[in-house]
Formats: structure tokens, C-alpha cells, sequence
């Protein structure tokens, strides 16, 4: 955070009028302080929603993650899925078919998250609800 807050007084239009001030005045930055990108992100507030959902869902999807961590990634993408907003992205990014997919998972606790999943995107969602009703067959008893 210092090295953001650097720059940014280095790159302040007071700091580039100051005669004392002994760099470029057509510079974009003085040599040396470029912004850093770890400031960048920490100062942005990191990755979005719709990336974090990606991540999670690619653990829990993936062969080379522990069972432990598919269900840390499976929680964090039910969190991230509980605002309504978050829950209607999944079909623009191609969530719900690999959700509905894991209730045939073998895992009885993937399974368990998948169902747990989609119960909170459809909790109060009309949208959401209409996307499972026609992504999972109707079971024959």
C-alpha cells in the first residue's frame, strides 16, 4: 500500500507542477515507480465474483484436488452463489450444467454440496428456478 500511495502523490497533477519536483513533466511516471500489480490488485479489491466462481468450481471439478479441498471450494462457491446477482452469471458462465452433472457424482459429499448449491442459486431466484426445472430430467418413481 505504501508503494501505491507513492505513486500515486509522484503522479498527482500538484506533484507534476511542482518546480522542485525534478522528473519529466510529460512522463507518465517517473522512472523506477511503476505502480506495482499486487498494489493494483490489493487497492481493486482482488478478483471478481465471476472469477472467484470459476476458480471454485474448477477445484471441485478437478481430479488433481483433495476431497478436503473440493468441499472448501464447493462452500465458497455456495457463498459466493447466495447473492442473486452471483447466481444468475452461472448460466452466462456455463455453471450449471457441471453443477447438475455432480448429483450423479460417486462422492456422497459432492453430491450433498451440488444439491446444497443449487438449492441456495434457486432460493427466491424465478430466473434460477426455471433454469434447473428444464436442466434436471424428472425422476420416474
Amino acid at each position: 500500500m505504501n508503494e501505491l500511495l507513492k505513486w500515486g502523490i509522484e503522479n498527482s497533477e500538484s506533484s507534476r507542477e511542482d518546480p522542485s519536483n525534478p522528473t519529466d513533466p510529460k512522463a507518465v511516471h517517473p522512472p523506477g515507480t511503476s505502480i506495482n500489480a499486487e498494489a493494483l490488485r490489493s487497492l481493486m479489491g482482488g478478483p471478481s465474483d465471476a472469477d472467484l466462481m470459476k476458480e471454485s468450481l474448477a477445484a471441485v471439478l478437478s481430479p488433481d484436488v483433495s476431497l478436503g479441498n473440493k468441499l472448501v471450494a464447493f462452500d465458497n462457491f455456495e457463498q459466493l452463489i447466495e447473492t442473486i446477482d452471483n447466481a444468475n452469471n452461472m448460466e452466462s458462465l456455463g455453471m450449471w450444467t457441471p453443477l447438475v452433472e455432480l448429483l450423479e457424482n460417486e462422492e456422497g459429499d459432492l453430491r450433498m454440496m451440488a444439491a446444497w448449491c443449487l438449492g441456495t442459486a434457486v432460493q427466491n431466484n424465478v430466473k434460477a428456478q426455471q433454469r434447473v426445472s428444464n436442466s434436471i430430467p424428472v425422476c420416474q418413481v
